[in-house]
């Protein structure tokens, strides 16, 4: 058996392949070791909604889930599906973005790790760059404040390179 932990480096960017096929098939294989791993039930539907967020360079919303999901699977209810992605959030296989209340594929599946986002304004390509650093100097400005952190999402938005460039 392959371990998540074998699947993936530190560089979330060059982690997985340039061909986006290649790519999907990586980060379902990720996510089918790491459930394996700890024994967490991956179910159909659960995989199902992973691999529409894991094949976007976007995030997704849970009302464009629901409406991809629907030629598969038909009517599928907003809590059936919201819950399937609560257990997807919790367990690292994506991350929620605040701001888009959207979710995105997380690149350092199954490792604790706080992270940041890339997002362009104009395509709406999304990366994440994981930072503990930064992070941790977020954390540590808080108490100075008598702020007490308890959840830190941070989301940078602009141009990315093919954008700002005009090659998009």
């Amino acid at each position: 058996m392959v371990r998540s932990s074998e699947l993936h480096s530190a560089d979330c960017d060059s982690a997985l392949p340039a061909d986006h096929t290649a790519r999907l098939a990586h980060k379902l294989a990720r996510a089918d070791a790491l459930a394996a791993e700890r024994g967490l039930a991956l179910t159909t539907l659960r995989r199902q909604v992973y691999t529409l967020i894991a094949q976007s360079e976007r995030p997704v919303g849970a009302y464009d889930l629901i409406a991809a999901l629907e030629p598969q699977r038909g009517r599928v209810p907003p809590t059936t599906v919201y819950r399937a992605l609560d257990f997807l959030v919790e367990h690292g296989f994506v991350h929620r973005i605040e701001s888009k209340n959207a979710f995105f594929a997380c690149c350092l599946m199954g490792e604790p790790h706080q992270s940041q986002f890339l997002m362009c304004d104009a395509c709406g390509d999304t990366v994440e760059i994981p930072g503990h650093g930064l992070a941790a100097q977020l954390s540590r400005s808080a108490p100075a404040h008598g702020f007490e952190v308890h959840h830190q999402v941070v989301e940078l938005r602009g141009l990315c390179a093919a954008c700002k460039h005009g090659h998009a």
